[in-house]
């Protein structure tokens, strides 16, 4: 009897195959969680990026109500979220509008409280804004068209263009 017993403690626990077959499966699901996970991140930074660009235009809208022009004059050649095109060179990279960029009116305006940025807010996911000059793209007058767009993760750009 005392045989069995010492037989029978010996044999509880796991081997070591046992281990290391249960620690690879939940590897594996763990790398397919964050997959997924990675994705729907991408998805909400897109999400946000359009509301974002939307709130812009309505307040550049609203904006264009109050004063009869988008910002004019044009004080940069392009803005962007990431630092703007100032005097049409390389994008400083300042990891916010530029002090001079157009959209700067909005908040002086008290149409919004700050300009929003791009989740990611780099060289290649940032806002865009480019007030249409008088002539430029076959347009008339000075102050009454835009561009404002936004990289997408999921490929492609999301812009709200107007043309008075």
């Amino acid at each position: 009897m005392e045989r069995i017993l010492r037989y029978r403690n010996k044999q509880k626990g796991f081997t070591l195959i046992e281990l290391l077959v249960v620690i690879s499966v939940i590897g594996f699901l763990a790398s397919v969680i964050l997959v997924s996970l990675n994705s729907a991140r991408a998805k909400a930074r897109d999400t946000k990026r359009k509301a974002d660009i939307r709130q812009l235009a309505t307040a550049l809208e609203l904006h264009f109500d109050k004063y009869g022009v988008y910002t004019q004059p044009e004080a940069m050649c392009s803005d962007t979220s990431y630092g703007g095109l100032g005097n049409c060179g390389a994008a400083g990279g300042t990891g916010d509008w530029d002090a001079n960029s157009d959209l700067r009116d909005l908040i002086t305006d008290g149409f919004v409280s700050n300009l929003p940025k791009d989740p990611i807010n780099d060289a290649t996911y940032n806002y865009s804004y480019e007030p249409w000059n008088a002539g430029e793209d076959g347009y008339g007058p000075a102050g009454k068209a835009y561009e404002l767009c936004a990289t997408l993760e999921a490929g492609g750009t999301f812009c709200s263009n107007q043309r008075t």
